[in-house]
């Protein structure tokens, strides 16, 4: 077993050898059809509890904008969205009863309501503006003397909730009285876009603590904060409202676990399912403590155990820290040997103790869940389905995601191969807004070629015919897709390639498993209009299948149409006794499209001119579709 542990201190706390290459995010993309209304609401109040600690400063807004403590102030190009009021927010996309249940909302609470901003009222009616526009304004409190407690953490409760791209929601410090912010903190990390939505848990109202003990220790006695809404997150809705603010001293004995993770790869990818021929000697495992509180920890130790289906450990580790000083922060990394591990659903339960647990301020954040699957024969990058309870965030990402991009949407997922592996072809995990008729095209792409700057995606190594979905696809939310012919991958890395189609205004969606972050490329998004290749930072729904019994069938057939001959030299004839109008597109094995036409009774196709190969004719009537296999000789 290896092991590595790192001490951080206060400053710190914020197939091929390509297959091993990382990229930053790419910048936000312009999405369309993301916006939804909240599918219900949570009115549960937040939770309290009981705390003794000195109370320094707070602020519940029953004064207004006037405060309790102090005035607070606007600022920016759209700092008036800022309000105080006991009104829920409203807008085209958002219903009043979204409004926070925080300790005193009744007496007010501030509100930045970005979709009403973006909403036109007719009388009471909100319609969504014909723009949208991504709102900048910050809400900045009076300045705060804490000299004389200079060791405390903000207390706040907030709902909030944003699309379409990342959180504009930022908590800033000044200790310069707010001539500049040193101190940036996400206020809603961890949840995700578009909560309230289909497959996402309902936005609702939550206490965020931040200690901000290092961000003031230049001149606490000139202190201010502000509530950012940041325009360059590229995020135009829904709201944030914040109440009940206080500051209070740092409790002495506060440890955090701020994450931990299972790696297959060691470098940094959690795969959710792994088949037994895949498994890695060992596996990397880890996890990062903070020290909260103001009193030193002694004697800290992460252990780790992971149990099977049936609660019986299955391995486990502990690594000693020793001491966490105030604010200081440490890393353990630990490559643990994997022992025969059984088909299942494994659960890895971590946890930070020390000297101080049982003095420990909140234990409830002493612990962090991970879990994987090991499988016969499917891999996969997500793990929607394993995850407890409550915890599983998923959006959906497809044809109507981004501006101009319905054909060829290809979202990419990296799989490490450790023993040659037998792929059959690749499972999809639809979104609740997939639509029949529209169709998906899977492949295999070698990792060399898509990580070429620019990307190369046109080398496959093996890819499926045109699957139209079902009704029974988008009711079971799942289709596998199986290739012409199994390919056997050896060792190495490559991507599994789902490429998306719409057909007319029926578009196909993917899951996208947001719960747990991906580094790099290991999951990626490849747009049609730019030809560029984006990282995703979290997990499509796109997996490996190995199942034997997945077979390609006969081609489909449309209810009396008819095209021959094939193979043809030349003219393509397509009939049909229907009378029905028909769309006809014509694509190559890369997935191009290049010829269409339309009818009604009968049409001829010249596709002399194309190379010789074979093509993929889809017809399509808008509520029905085919594909067939040509061979243009």
């Amino acid at each position: 077993m290896n092991r590595k542990a790192y001490t951080l201190g206060l400053a710190t706390l914020i197939l091929t050898t390509a297959s091993a290459q990382r990229v930053d995010q790419p910048s936000v993309l312009s999405r369309t059809g993301q916006l939804a209304p909240m599918t219900n609401t949570d009115d549960r109040p937040v939770e309290q509890r009981a705390d003794d600690r000195d109370l320094i400063w707070s602020e519940n807004f029953s004064n207004g904008l006037a405060g309790t403590n102090g005035a607070w102030t606007r600022e920016g190009p759209d700092g008036l969205i800022w309000v105080v009021n006991a009104n829920g927010p409203r807008g085209a996309y958002t219903q009043n009863t979204e409004r926070i249940t925080s300790s005193t909302w009744s007496n007010g609470f501030a509100k930045f309501a970005s979709d009403s901003a973006n909403s036109i009222f007719d009388g009471a009616t909100p319609t969504p503006a014909e723009t949208f526009i991504d709102w900048e304004g910050s809400l900045i409190s009076p300045t705060i003397d804490l000299s004389a407690n200079p060791l405390v953490e903000i207390e706040f409760q907030q709902r909030s909730r944003y699309c379409c791209g990342d959180s504009p929601f930022l908590l800033e410090i000044s200790a310069d009285g707010g001539f500049s912010w040193s101190k940036i903190f996400v206020a809603n990390e961890g949840l995700p876009m578009n909560q309230g939505v289909s497959g996402t848990p309902t936005a609702t109202t939550e206490t965020r603590r931040f200690n901000i003990a290092s961000a003031i220790e230049s001149d606490p006695s000139n202190v201010r904060f502000r509530f950012h809404h940041n325009s360059e997150a590229g995020t135009s809705h829904y709201y944030w409202q914040v109440d009940d603010i206080k500051i209070s001293d740092l409790p002495e004995n506060d440890l955090k676990m701020n994450y931990a993770y299972t790696s297959t790869t060691g470098l940094g990818e959690e795969y959710g399912r792994i088949p037994l021929s895949q498994l890695p000697p060992s596996m990397n495992m880890g996890a990062e403590v903070y020290n909260f509180g103001q009193g030193e920890q002694t004697g800290v130790v992460v252990s780790c155990s992971v149990t099977d289906g049936d609660g019986a450990e299955a391995f486990s580790f502990s690594e000693n820290i020793g001491t966490l000083a105030m604010g200081d922060s440490a890393i353990v990394d630990v490559d643990v040997d994997l022992p025969e591990l059984a088909v299942g659903l494994y659960t890895a339960t971590f946890t930070v103790s020390s000297d101080q647990s049982e003095l420990d301020f909140r234990p409830e954040d002493n612990n962090r869940v991970r879990t994987f699957e090991v499988t016969n024969n499917v891999y996969g990058l997500d793990n929607i389905g394993n995850y407890p309870t409550g915890t599983q965030f998923t959006q959906q990402i497809g044809t109507a995601s981004f501006t101009n991009n319905a054909e060829n949407v290809k979202l990419l997922n990296m799989y490490y191969i450790n023993a040659p592996f037998t792929v059959h072809g690749l499972e999809i995990g639809l979104g609740a807004s997939a639509q029949s008729d529209a169709f998906i095209i899977v492949s295999i792409l070698d990792t060399v070629d898509v990580l070429m700057s620019p990307s190369v995606v046109t080398n496959i190594l093996t890819e499926s015919d045109a699957y139209v979905l079902t009704s029974a696809d988008v009711n079971l939310r799942k289709v596998t897709v199986p290739f012409f012919e199994p390919i056997v991958l050896q060792p190495g890395a490559y991507f599994a390639v789902a490429s998306l189609y719409r057909d007319g205004t029926r578009n196909v969606t993917v899951l996208d498993d947001i719960t747990v972050p991906q580094p790099g490329l290991a999951s990626a998004l490849w747009l049609p209009s730019d030809q560029t290749l984006y990282s995703n930072g979290t997990a499509w729904a796109v997996r490996l299948s190995g199942d034997p019994t997945l077979t390609v069938g006969e081609d489909m057939e449309l209810e009396g149409v008819s095209m021959f001959p094939n193979p043809t030299t030349d003219n393509l004839y397509i009939r049909s006794t229907q009378n029905e109008k028909y769309s006809v597109q014509v694509m190559n094995m890369l997935g191009e499209q290049v010829q269409t036409t339309t009818f009604s009774t009968s049409t001829t196709m010249s596709l002399g001119g194309l190379a010789a190969g074979v093509y993929s004719v889809r017809v399509s009537s808008g509520t029905r579709a085919a594909v067939q296999r040509i061979t243009v000789q």
